[in-house]
């Protein structure tokens, strides 16, 4: 008999299976299984580019519904200038982002900071930051201001921190309203592979209320979007120093835009202007004044501004060395406080930069020969003293007197009514009492000179017929709108989601009837005769209407806020005067408190992030599995060329070890490099385990696969006779193993360290302790044994691949 023949008769009944002269039949079934095994993992693979796909897909339409709200706002705004020029427009209308229930005024006093060594580097700093106002803390190095903003926001955890701060008045721990606190890193911790809208999208659905609308999640982010002027690259992926993404003013904003997304009442920045010019710093703090407008506190750390930028500010701390104050009031009132104490501002010199001198010494006092920077500290107490005693408010600019007065936006509006009256009938072409579609793209064509297309005119029909599935507007609708351009919140609401339509003109015509009557001498008497007249030509009841509609658009509130219920936000419109002085929040403390998604959407939030960066890191990915496809290939071509058998325990050893080193290697990954992301979330409510699942549970496809290519080359390369599923069994339970390894390390590791650590750890679990030569003597001292047992992955994995071999 043919020797070859014999040996292959052999090895099928080895496998307990029978020859056909060709190909044993098991041999059949081990492909099957192996090809099996392949058609799920691509199946995994499809699924996921699918959803990549759809995703990617959504996105580009919510860019395309940006530019069209933008190029609708453009339109707009020329209509209304085209009604009535004088008319003060919003820049930009909040649509997402409310005012907040309540404001913060927070006031601290005699703030200290004691580092463990001693060193006093922050002392006795006392004042106060009110609400609705841009605060910039300005000194030279060493003046401690960084240590003082993160004594005040409880941060200063690096020393024993001294006084006390009071939140409207009253003495509780500034944690206690954390959930709407915002704190801007210097460093720009963001997603390297999630888009600038992205980013926006999921701040906002985890530091909102929880169970917020996905549509008003969408607003929210078109607000920061646009506010940030980050709009125009929503869709760009943030990227990193070893991958190209976005400019580093533009990753600054974004850096902002994560707070801004939390709809903060407090936020503090650690000088956001850092590393950018001049025009993009501007950019920024103009940005940010536009969010004081909605009575939000802007506090900052902010480094020698150009005097532009500096007269944005409404208040600024001057701190000296030595962590003192030297000045806190109203930025503008600061030239003055020095030149009353002798110091000369010299023409044409930046005031920022000349208070920085003061500081420092460098500039001479006529009056006071023998000057040194630390009798500003002096100065200013003695100064705090004698407006205590006078029982006065230091800092405040005084206003200059006028000799007349402004044209009141209520009588702006009542002209608005009247000219938009007398062109109704050059409007309203076919008579019929509506401007329909083509009638709006005709006014539109005629004020901009250029022709808007199909979808702005239908977002404008929408926007001023909200909630009405409707191809035309009203006068009075129409009416409405414009008028309510001037607030700073958005007079339209389209999401249906049941919040009362908190702006919706749909809803304004049947609210405010009712009230026509009680307000309509009372808006005649303030309007005086243009009113009257406008209202004599409307006539009746759409008469009554338009002067109540103008009335409460004149004085800033939304048209269509009476009787509405806000059942899905956590903000309302508390009135200007609430805003100033947050005595709202003084009588209740609930306002400043949000309840924030826990665990269930959390785990959600994570999860959705997670899969959308998985497709991203390909090009990563496929660097692991070529690794993974070489030390198969290799671990099976030396057993070959050496003659080990199949069975052979050292073969195990090596091939679990290499597994095992692999995996874990590649798990760091998963939190090693997004651990500052990790604390800056956690500081803001983040549930570690909901981060910890939805990172884990979709890393297990990656470490699966990774998984199956190793097993299933080296399976084929050494012809392994037993069935694939069986033999994949160990190899699994090593990779699960291993990569908690790896999960370990990479949380509590720092980054730079953890492949140095995990491939020691593996080597030791794998390579030595369950090495089958010495397993036996350790297996024989009791301490050994427990402790060998418990941490050893190839104690358990290789006798369970060896009795599957014999």
């Amino acid at each position: 008999m043919d020797p070859n023949s014999t040996v292959d008769v052999e090895n099928c009944v080895r496998r307990n299976t029978s020859h056909d002269g060709t190909v044993c039949a098991s041999e059949r079934g081990q492909e099957v299984q192996v090809l099996l095994a392949l058609l799920f993992v691509l199946v995994v693979v499809f699924g996921l580019y699918m959803f990549h796909r759809q995703w990617t897909s959504k996105e580009e339409e919510f860019e395309k519904a940006t530019g069209t709200l933008n190029e609708a706002s453009m339109y707009l705004n020329n209509l209304v200038r085209h009604f009535m020029p004088s008319l003060k427009v919003a820049k930009y209308q909040f649509r997402g982002i409310r005012p907040p229930k309540a404001t913060v005024n927070l006031a601290f006093h005699e703030l200290g900071l004691t580092l463990h060594s001693g060193k006093k580097v922050l002392n006795g700093v006392t004042g106060e930051f009110k609400a609705g106002r841009m605060c910039a803390i300005m000194g030279p190095s060493g003046a401690g201001k960084t240590t003082f903003m993160n004594v005040l926001s409880a941060r200063a955890t690096y020393g024993k921190m001294s006084g006390r701060v009071l939140v409207n008045g009253r003495n509780v721990p500034i944690s206690s309203i954390s959930s709407v606190t915002g704190f801007v890193p210097q460093d720009d911790i963001v997603h390297s592979d999630l888009t600038v809208r992205e980013q926006i999208r999921f701040a906002a659905m985890l530091r909102n209320k929880a169970g917020m609308h996905p549509e008003r999640i969408e607003r929210i982010t078109e607000d920061v979007l646009n506010v940030m002027q980050i709009d125009h690259i929503q869709n760009s992926i943030v990227g990193s120093v070893e991958k190209r993404g976005i400019s580093g003013g533009q990753r600054k904003r974004v850096n902002i835009g994560l707070e801004l997304a939390g709809q903060p009442t407090m936020l503090f920045l650690d000088e956001p202007t850092s590393g950018l010019d001049s025009t993009s710093s501007l950019a920024v703090v103009y940005s940010l004044k536009k969010m004081t407008q909605l009575g939000m506190n802007c506090i900052m750390v902010i480094h020698q501004p150009r005097y532009s930028l500096f007269t944005l500010f409404d208040d600024v701390l001057l701190l000296g060395k030595g962590g003192q104050t030297v000045y806190l009031g109203a930025s503008l009132a600061a030239k003055d406080y020095f030149e009353n104490l002798g110091f000369e501002l010299p023409e044409g010199e930046n005031r920022a930069d000349w208070f920085m001198d003061v500081i420092s010494g460098e500039v001479p006092n006529e009056r006071i020969p023998n000057f040194q920077p630390k009798m500003l500290f002096e100065k200013w107490a003695e100064r705090q003293k004698r407006h205590q005693e006078a029982g006065v408010e230091g800092g405040a600019v005084e206003e200059d007197p006028h000799t007349g007065r402004d044209i009141s936006n209520q009588e702006d509006c009542a002209v608005l009514v009247r000219v938009i009256e007398q062109e109704w009938d050059s409007i309203d072409i076919n008579r019929d009492g509506k401007m329909d579609a083509s009638e709006l793209k005709l006014l539109l064509s005629r004020v901009s000179r250029l022709e808007p297309s199909d979808e702005v005119v239908e977002e404008i029909l929408t926007r001023m017929a909200p909630g009405e599935d409707t191809d035309y507007v009203q006068k009075g609708q129409m009416l409405a709108f414009l008028s309510s351009m001037t607030s700073d919140i958005a007079g339209d609401n389209r999401d249906g989601v049941g919040e009362a339509s908190p702006s919706g003109h749909g809803n304004v015509v049947t609210n405010l009837i009712d009230g026509v009557a009680a307000t309509t001498e009372n808006v005649v008497g303030a309007l005086g005769g243009a009113t009257e007249v406008a209202a004599e030509r409307v006539g009746g009841v759409a008469g009554a209407l338009q002067r109540r509609l103008l009335e409460r658009a004149a004085s800033g509130e939304d048209p269509g806020s009476e009787g509405e219920s806000h059942t899905d936000d956590d903000t309302s419109s508390d009135s200007d005067a609430d805003r100033a002085t947050g005595t709202k929040g003084i009588d209740n403390l609930k306002g400043l408190q949000r309840h924030l998604p826990q665990f269930i959407e959390q785990n959600s939030i994570m999860s959705r992030r997670a899969l959308i960066m998985w497709w991203r890191q390909n090009s990563e990915r496929a660097v692991f599995f070529f690794a993974m496809a070489i030390a198969a290939c290799v671990l099976a071509v030396q057993d070959h060329l050496v003659g080990t058998p199949t069975w052979d325990a050292m073969s195990f050893v090596n091939t679990h070890t290499c597994l095992g080193l692999l995996v874990a290697i590649f798990c760091l990954n998963c939190f090693g490099r997004d651990q500052p992301v990790f604390w800056r979330e956690r500081n803001r409510g983040l549930n570690v385990a909901a981060f910890y699942m939805g990172r884990a549970n979709l890393n297990l496809i990656d470490i699966g696969m990774q998984c199956f290519l190793f097993t299933a080359l080296y399976y084929e390369l050494r012809r392994i006779h037993v069935g694939f599923f069986w033999y994949l069994i160990p190899n699994a339970l090593v990779t699960w193993a291993a990569s908690g390894w790896g999960f370990a390390v990479s949380a509590w590791v720092p980054a730079q360290h953890g492949p140095f650590i995990v491939s020691l750890i593996v080597f030791v679990v794998c390579g030595l302790l369950g090495n089958p030569m010495n397993l036996a003597q350790f297996l024989g001292i009791p301490a050994l044994e427990v402790g060998v047992s418990l941490i050893s992955i190839t104690r358990w994995s290789i006798p369970m691949s060896f009795l599957m071999q014999v």
